[in-house]
């Protein structure tokens, strides 16, 4: 945990070298405090069809999907600091979003769940 989705416009992700977008993400959810380096995720998943504000500008949105249970300053910390790097490695970009998801305990489950259980 945790998993962080970067959304953004698929030619963006072909002229733009994705790992030091990633790796920031990565940075900046380690730096937060609230997780182990070793246990975040980040991926990118790159829309070919989209629009924002009616015209096809670009744009990154990432959505951290985090176990429930942290405090809504936390996220919020965790939020900003996730767009600030994002704007640091794509300063063009200038529709930059993030947003926490809460993940219910209950409805989660992953590998090492099960095998010890």
């Amino acid at each position: 945990m945790p998993h962080c989705v970067i959304e953004c416009p698929a030619e963006l992700a072909r002229r733009q070298d994705m790992k030091p977008l990633m790796l920031a993400v990565h940075e900046a959810a380690a730096a937060s405090g609230l997780f182990e380096a070793s246990d975040i995720k980040v991926r990118v998943l790159p829309s070919e069809h989209y629009l924002v504000g009616g015209a096809t500008e670009p744009y990154v949105h990432v959505t951290s999907h985090i176990l429930a249970g942290r405090s809504d300053q936390q996220k919020k910390r965790l939020t900003e600091a996730i767009a600030r790097a994002v704007c640091v490695q794509l300063p063009h970009v200038a529709m930059v979003t993030s947003e926490v998801r809460d993940i219910q305990r209950a409805a989660y489950s992953n590998r090492h769940l099960i095998m010890a259980g």
